[in-house]
């Protein structure tokens, strides 16, 4: 704990979970199964409370490894550690409709003064669970930068027949869909932290996202502003 406490204070950190709850309220993808959780011990009957979880592996906030649409492709415990800890660029772009294109994304970077995110680093975006989705243009944009992965706030970056999935897995990316990004953290850089359930051979797996928000010299060297 003492260890923690030196660290927030050297580099003045903010942790914000990105994570939605799971409970049988939980949103699911169309035609999906609910989530279902039933009590199976009772502390007053059995001296101990405890419950069983039904979900799959694509419930509440997940990871999309690349064996979900890509045959042979890696399962969500073929995963490097290093992959799930990562610099990531966040942004609000829930405000128009339609799919978001690679030009939109550069425009709303250069808007925010951010830089390019590429070579390991993810993108966050807020998108709504509405008229808006990713095009494939701007998964191929992705793919060209060599992002370690994409997240976004809706059920999914795109519908059937889910051509940006297979873009962006084919590649070997991430996706990590049902995220709660407030919308404080647009134009922000963090540092991601990504802890799917170590499924062996899953499709994918929940899992507990964290943004890491440096306030202090990293963040603003990071945004190229004077340290």
């Amino acid at each position: 704990m003492l260890l923690v406490y030196v660290v927030k204070r050297i580099v003045r950190l903010r942790i914000v979970d990105l994570t939605r709850p799971l409970s049988p309220e939980t949103r699911v993808y169309p035609g999906d199964p609910p989530v279902r959780i039933e009590a199976i011990a009772d502390i007053e009957k059995d001296g101990y409370y405890n419950r069983l979880l039904h979900v799959h592996e694509h419930v509440g906030t997940h990871v999309d490894a690349p064996a979900h649409m890509i045959q042979g492709g890696a399962t969500i415990d073929m995963l490097e550690p290093a992959r799930l800890v990562a610099p990531a660029v966040v942004m609000d772009l829930s405000n128009a409709c339609g799919p978001v294109t690679s030009r939109e994304i550069i425009a709303a970077l250069r808007l925010r003064r951010l830089p390019l995110p590429q070579n390991g680093w993810y993108l966050l975006l807020r998108i709504g669970g509405g008229c808006r989705s990713i095009s494939i243009d701007a998964a191929e944009w992705m793919v060209r930068m060599k992002l370690a992965g994409l997240g976004v706030d809706a059920a999914s970056p795109d519908g059937p027949p889910y051509n940006v999935h297979r873009v962006l897995l084919s590649s070997n990316m991430l996706i990590i869909e049902n995220l709660n990004i407030p919308s404080m953290l647009d134009g922000e850089i963090v540092t991601i932290v990504v802890a799917p359930l170590l499924v062996k051979g899953g499709s994918g797996a929940p899992a507990r996202v964290y943004a890491l928000l440096d306030g202090g010299r990293l963040g603003k060297w990071l945004r190229g502003e004077q340290v």
